[in-house]
């Protein structure tokens, strides 16, 4: 029996062949490396992006001074 016999077995069945089910180290790794490097670019870049929230949350909310109570 081959897989594609087995393949066409199940899909005239209806039920999802095992076989398409399986995710392996060879699709597995190339997605680990790509989340890998979006996190290590995050983090090298991570304290410049928190000053420009930072400095953006200064401006937008800053407080005037005639409006401050006394």
């Amino acid at each position: 029996m081959t897989i594609a016999t087995i393949v066409s077995q199940a899909a005239s069945h209806g039920i999802v062949p095992w076989v398409l089910l399986y995710i392996g180290p060879d699709v597995f790794l190339p997605l680990a490396s790509a989340l890998a490097a979006i996190t290590g670019v995050a983090l090298m870049f991570w304290q410049r992006l928190v000053g420009w929230l930072r400095a953006f949350w200064r401006i937008v909310f800053r407080v005037k001074p005639d409006s401050r109570p006394e």
